[in-house]
């Protein structure tokens, strides 16, 4: 939940200053998992998995440009069973962003399918 007085592109920010480095570690995690793994299709695996690396980290990167642009300052971040918090100072005001772990999934998968410039709506469907 935000408070009141954060505009949408701020809060934006700071979801996808949460996000990303989440993101970030899956693919690292995927790519490992990969690594070891014996599939048929690896190198066109791989070649998603750098992409999808590549797309995020400048994402990222823009992120963190405009938190400093905009004097946004994330100052505390937890894991919970929940999900994760983030606190934060935006305008001399603190913040408080909750995120339940299936919303992050949902929004890590989504930003997957859009980053390879697929519709996540024709997922798991015929071709």
């Amino acid at each position: 939940m935000l408070s009141i007085g954060l505009k949408p592109d701020e809060s934006k920010l700071v979801k996808d200053y949460t996000l990303l480095p989440l993101l970030l570690d899956v693919l690292e995690n995927d790519r490992s998992v990969l690594c070891q793994s014996d599939l048929k299709t690896s190198e066109v695996t791989r070649v998603m998995i750098d992409r999808l690396q590549t797309a995020a980290l400048a994402d990222l990167t823009a992120a963190r440009r405009s938190m400093r642009e905009n004097d946004l300052k994330v100052y505390q971040h937890r894991k919970t069973n929940l999900g994760i918090e983030v606190e934060f100072v935006c305008r001399g005001y603190h913040h408080k962003l909750s995120m339940l772990w299936g919303l992050i999934e949902a929004e890590i998968e989504q930003r997957s399918y859009t980053y390879l410039g697929l519709n996540i709506a024709d997922k798991g469907g015929p071709h």
